[in-house]
């Protein structure tokens, strides 16, 4: 008797970039080495979403990508916003016949074994979502390192349900795995990143919370690790406000959609709290760099939550 293969499940990497040519070509080549296991390359695919489209983009997509073993594919998307080109990457995905769809950023650098890590612990706990971790740039500078601003996941926390809203400490889509079956079941109820959260981010929280509600089953991969690549301006003054308001305009929107009055009258008090707080200690820090840059961010972070309890609307840090 002969027996058939069982055909390999079609996996797809989608990577979403706006007029970065050169970090996107960083990434591309840093995927010339990755490793797949007993995963048939042929059956694994890199789809681009250009959102900001140009010849740069695609040109670097056709010429980095031919070194690649696996295949690349371009799209665009030319709706700015992080929620449009991401859901057209879902589309491009499943048209192209993805059963399982993998998300990293742009500007981030995966070690070689970080996708085959998220398809050996789906494959083990058939999860509709498998969260992938990350570690801290090794360049980044002591001060911001200290600071706790920017943190990598707590390894005690990966496959715990902890905080509001009972996702794993490591959820992001800088390094996600999700099943074809939760993505149709969520889009069928609207856009799978809603355009909510276009320009304050936490879009992807979002999807997390509502792909749950559905029976969404979770699991992590810390063994899945990407290197975290933060550009120098991420780094300054303007970087870090800029930051904080954003996260304090998403953080009230999250709340919107996922809370209650309560839950955001509780939000505000802490961010006037935490704002008083803060522009008392700033003077006091000014000889020392991490302390400064992070009561400055807090200050900014608290007034974005103000900003967005107050008027509605979110700072539209995606859409430069």
């Amino acid at each position: 008797m002969t027996i058939t293969p069982t055909p390999a499940r079609r996996v797809a990497i989608c990577i979403c970039t706006h007029n970065r040519a050169e970090v996107l070509k960083r990434l591309l080549l840093g995927l010339r080495d990755i490793e797949l296991g007993d995963t048939d390359p042929a059956a694994v695919e890199l789809i681009v979403i250009d959102n900001n489209p140009n010849s740069a983009t695609r040109d670097i997509c056709e010429q980095t990508g031919a070194s690649l073993p696996i295949k690349v594919h371009y799209s665009t998307e030319p709706e700015p916003g992080i929620t449009y080109a991401r859901n057209r990457a879902v589309a491009v995905a499943l048209e192209r016949g993805a059963e399982l769809v993998a998300f990293i950023d742009d500007d981030d650098v995966p070690q070689n074994d970080w996708l085959q890590q998220l398809l050996e612990r789906q494959r083990a706990t058939s999860a509709d979502l498998v969260f992938g971790s990350w570690i801290l740039d090794e360049q980044m500078p002591e001060w911001a390192r200290e600071s706790g601003i920017f943190r990598s996941p707590s390894k005690s926390k990966q496959d715990k349900k902890g905080g509001r809203y009972g996702l794993p400490d490591c959820a992001s889509t800088c390094n996600l795995l999700v099943s074809k079956n939760i993505l149709q079941r969520v889009a069928a109820a609207g856009p799978v990143f809603s355009h909510a959260f276009c320009n304050s981010g936490g879009e992807d929280k979002d999807f997390f919370i509502r792909a749950h509600n559905m029976g969404a089953s979770l699991a992590s991969a810390e063994k899945s690790i990407i290197h975290r690549i933060h550009g120098p301006g991420r780094y300054t003054a303007r970087g870090l406000i800029r930051r904080g308001f954003k996260n304090g305009c998403s953080q009230v929107n999250m709340a919107r959609y996922h809370g209650d009055g309560k839950r955001r009258l509780k939000l505000l008090c802490a961010a006037l709290a935490k704002m008083l707080i803060s522009l008392i200690v700033l003077p006091f820090s000014v000889f020392s760099k991490e302390k400064f840059m992070h009561s400055l961010y807090r200050v900014a972070k608290a007034a974005g939550v103000l900003y967005t309890t107050l008027t509605g609307r979110s700072m539209k840090y995606y859409s430069r």
